[in-house]
C-alpha cells in the first residue's frame, strides 16, 4: 500500500490529476480510519496506464473502456482508427493548402477535398460541416461520442441523407425568448470536457441501472418531489422540457431521426437498446417516471 506522495512520484502525477481520476471511477483506493487514501498495487498499475493513454491524447470516456474491456487491444485499436483519420485529414489539408497556396484554384480545391478530405470525415465532422454554428453544436452535444466512425456502406450513406434532409427541414422549435436566452447560455457553458463527463455518468448509470437506482435512492426521491412542485412547473427547465417533447413526438425526431441514426451508428444501437431496458428496469422501481415523458 502506498500514500498519494509516494503514488505521485512513482507515476509522474500530480496530486490534483490522482484525485480527478479516481473521481471519474478509474481507481478505488482504499480509505484508511483516520481518512488518508492507501493505493494497492493496481491502483499504481491503472494510474501508470491512465498516464500513457492521456499522453497519446484518448479521452477519460475512451480510457474507461479500455479498463474495463477485457481485450484491450481490441478497444485501443478503435482509438488508433480515429488517430489514423485524423492523420490522413491532416495530410490530405496540408497538400490541399499547398495548392491554394501555389495556385489559388478555389474550384480545384473543391474537387480536391471532396476527393481526399471528406471521405476521411467521422460522422460528427460531416453534420458539424452541415450544420454549422449551435444546432450542429447542440447535436454533437447530445450525440458526438456515437459519431466517431466513417461512412463506409451504402446503407449508411442512405441513413446519414435522410438524417441531413430531416433536420434541414423540420421547424426549429419556437422558443421565448427568455427560453432562447436559457439555452444559449447552458450551452455557451459546457466545455466538451464537462460534456464527456456528464456522457460517461449517464452510460454508467444506464450500464449499471439497479446500482444506480440502489445509490441514488435519496437523490432520485428528491428529484420527483421537485418535478412535482410549483417551483418547476414555473421554471424555463420545466418549459423547454415541454417544448422539446412536443416537438420529439410530432416532428418524426423518433421514427427518422433515432431510427436512422441506429443504422448510421453501431455504438448509438447498442447505446439505445441499453437505454430502453434501463428506461423500463427505472419505472418499473418507479411508475411515476413515466409522467415525465409525456407532454
Amino acid at each position: 500500500m502506498m500514500l498519494i506522495k509516494d503514488v505521485c512520484r512513482e507515476c509522474k502525477l500530480t496530486k490534483k490529476a490522482i484525485e480527478y481520476y479516481e473521481q471519474q471511477g478509474l481507481i478505488s483506493p482504499k480509505i484508511n480510519e483516520n481518512g488518508y487514501r492507501n493505493y494497492s498495487p493496481e491502483d499504481v498499475s491503472v494510474l501508470k496506464e491512465i498516464r500513457v493513454l492521456r499522453k497519446l491524447g484518448i479521452s477519460i470516456a475512451e480510457i474507461k473502456d479500455i479498463l474495463a474491456s477485457p481485450n484491450k487491444s481490441a478497444a485501443l485499436a478503435k482509438c488508433k482508427y480515429r488517430m489514423d483519420l485524423e492523420v490522413e485529414k491532416a495530410i490530405a489539408k496540408k497538400k490541399c493548402l499547398e495548392r491554394l497556396v501555389k495556385d489559388y484554384d478555389i474550384e480545384q480545391a473543391i474537387t480536391y477535398i471532396e476527393e481526399e478530405i471528406e471521405k476521411n470525415f467521422t460522422i460528427k465532422e460531416k453534420l458539424l460541416q452541415a450544420f454549422p454554428g449551435s444546432y450542429g453544436m447542440f447535436l454533437c452535444i447530445h450525440f458526438g461520442q456515437f459519431l466517431y466512425g466513417k461512412i463506409d456502406t451504402e446503407e449508411k450513406e442512405r441513413a446519414y441523407n435522410k438524417i441531413v434532409e430531416f433536420l434541414d427541414k423540420i421547424q426549429e422549435i419556437e422558443f421565448p425568448k427568455e427560453l432562447e436566452e436559457f439555452l444559449e447560455q447552458g450551452i455557451g457553458l459546457l466545455e466538451e470536457i464537462d460534456m464527456e463527463k456528464i456522457n460517461s455518468s449517464i452510460i454508467d448509470a444506464i450500464n449499471n441501472v439497479d446500482v444506480y437506482m440502489e445509490e441514488n435512492k435519496e437523490a432520485i426521491e428528491k428529484y420527483f418531489e421537485y418535478i412535482n412542485s410549483d417551483e418547476y412547473k414555473n421554471s424555463p427547465a420545466y418549459k423547454m422540457k415541454q417544448l422539446l417533447l412536443k416537438f420529439q413526438q410530432e416532428s418524426g425526431y423518433y421514427d427518422i431521426f433515432i431510427e436512422n441514426l441506429k443504422i448510421l451508428s453501431e455504438s448509438y444501437r447498442e447505446y439505445y437498446e441499453r437505454l430502453q431496458a434501463a428506461n423500463k428496469a427505472f419505472i418499473d422501481r418507479y411508475p411515476q417516471a413515466e409522467k415525465i415523458y409525456k407532454v
